[in-house]
């Protein structure tokens, strides 16, 4: 195929424009997220990122998405798929929303200890972390 066919190509063009929110979007999901966002999706990302967030939000964005990211490999041992499986929704839910007062009464309530503790292996869940998961 040649540069010039390959930049024709709706999706390809979208990948690269997608280069551009490298800072926020995880670097090997480029080219999935270039067939699940449109045009007009990728234009408003790229436009929030260069103007319309500031600074802290990007950094706040960028370590949420690595969060689920690390989460969906340590909970299913797959990449987030996007968009993501109303299983997957609940099983976060389920995960971070949990009652602590059901948790003495049966450890298994809420998220497993096994998926936290590959998550703090992985540096992304922390003691504030996990007392911020008690919602409930």
């Amino acid at each position: 195929m040649s540069d010039g066919a390959l930049l024709a190509d709706p999706e390809t063009k979208r990948a690269l424009a997608l280069d551009a929110l490298a800072a926020i979007l995880p670097a090997d999901r480029r080219d999935r997220l270039a067939t699940v966002l449109s045009d007009e999706d990728v234009a408003t990302l790229r436009h929030l990122a260069k103007r319309g967030i500031g600074d802290n939000t990007l950094r706040a964005l960028a370590s949420d998405l690595a969060y689920l990211e690390a989460w969906c490999r340590a909970a299913v041992g797959a990449a987030l798929p996007w968009p993501a499986p109303e299983s997957l929704v609940l099983k976060f839910v389920a995960h971070h929303l949990w009652d602590p007062t059901e948790r003495v009464a049966d450890p298994d309530h809420g998220m497993p200890e096994e998926v936290a503790s590959r998550l703090r292996v992985d540096g992304v869940l922390g003691r504030a972390a996990e007392r911020n998961r008690k919602v409930l």
